[in-house]
């Protein structure tokens, strides 16, 4: 594989993983805040509805119970622990995507020799090799749902270069 296909094999894989990247960030910010609405919405109710209480004891007790629960246990799952980092993640593959663009359209226009795009490339790689290292603990699990969304927006985003998937 030449220089020329490495980029541009980089290029469109980074922009697929900045799309899957924020797809999946979206979801997990909508279970996050899902979330926490229904704890706040619990915790809230309980006290401002005493007259439901009496009415549906059995049934406030146990969302009372599930509402603790999950505060106490979100923490440690693992997708709503890693927002932050999963967020990260995302502008990192856009940014590295970006940084590729850049290059690969300095490549079109005639503008790099064959060691320019090279050393090019290699300080973008090393760059986004470095700061990688961060993100080791970050676990983006295959969704086929987000896969089929990701992929048709991924088209429409090789379009532009005048690409397709096959």
């Amino acid at each position: 594989m030449n220089i020329q296909e490495r980029i541009w094999s980089d290029l469109t894989t980074s922009d697929y993983q900045a799309i899957y990247a924020s797809i999946y960030n979206s979801r997990v910010r909508k279970l996050s805040d899902g979330i926490n609405i229904f704890t706040t919405a619990v915790s809230s109710a309980s006290v401002g509805a005493w007259a439901i209480w009496e009415h549906l004891p059995g049934l406030w007790g146990f969302l009372i119970a599930i509402s603790q629960f999950i505060n106490l246990a979100k923490p440690y799952i693992p997708r709503i622990r890693d927002y932050e980092l999963y967020h990260e993640l995302q502008l990192h593959y856009k940014e590295r995507h970006y940084e590729l663009d850049d290059l690969w359209l300095q490549i079109s226009l005639g503008d790099l020799t064959e060691d320019e795009m090279k050393n090019s490339y290699r300080s973008i790689y090393q760059k986004f090799f470095n700061l990688s290292k961060k993100f080791l603990k970050v676990r983006i699990e295959n969704n086929h749902k987000i896969e089929k969304l990701a992929v048709s927006e991924w088209e429409l985003s090789l379009a532009k270069y005048g690409a397709t998937n096959n």
